[in-house]
């Protein structure tokens, strides 16, 4: 072994000593949002209202970041019961594609399938799926990456603003 190699090894060796799955796996998640962000080129100056009318996609959107706030609380508390009890017996993943796909959106982002797919704690195959199904119920829409065409991105639409914002809003 190289010096190069030895260097990752002990990194990976101390991550592996101090961290848990669940911290890797939260790291994967921010790296795959990062990935996300630099992909579209995000830029927080660029977040622009979506709606135009006073209605309710307006009126969520105006309270988007404290909605998406509760929608991190959801995802976590939810993510947590995972210690306890064998994650297939609480899936979800639509509600989770959903929490997630409101949070990027009140940040003004959108989310590759692969985050997606990540962010529902399902094989691929079952997030592709429900994509295909929230898709078909209207409550996402996907569009290929500008930087890389090979990616898909995915949003929310209108009717899904506002179908988990209403949502947000109760708790």
């Amino acid at each position: 072994m190289n010096i190069a190699t030895d260097r990752k090894q002990a990194i990976l060796d101390r991550v592996a000593d101090d961290w848990s799955p669940r911290h890797i796996r939260e790291l994967a998640t921010s790296l795959m949002r990062l990935a996300d962000s630099l992909d579209q080129e995000w830029d927080p100056s660029n977040v622009k209202s979506i709606f135009r009318w006073p209605d309710d996609g307006r009126r969520i959107e105006r309270n988007a970041l404290n909605l998406a706030h509760k929608a991190k609380v959801i995802y976590a508390k939810r993510g947590s019961r995972r210690k306890y009890i064998p994650g297939e017996l609480l899936a979800e993943p639509a509600w989770d594609m959903l929490l997630e796909l409101f949070m990027q959106f009140a940040g003004g982002a959108k989310v590759s399938i692969t985050s997606l797919a990540h962010a529902s704690h399902v094989p691929m195959t079952t997030a592709l799926r429900y994509i295909d199904m929230l898709e078909a119920s209207d409550l996402i829409e996907k569009s290929k990456s500008n930087a890389d065409r090979r990616v898909t991105l995915l949003n929310l639409t209108k009717t899904g603003v506002i179908s988990v914002g209403s949502i947000l809003e109760q708790y």
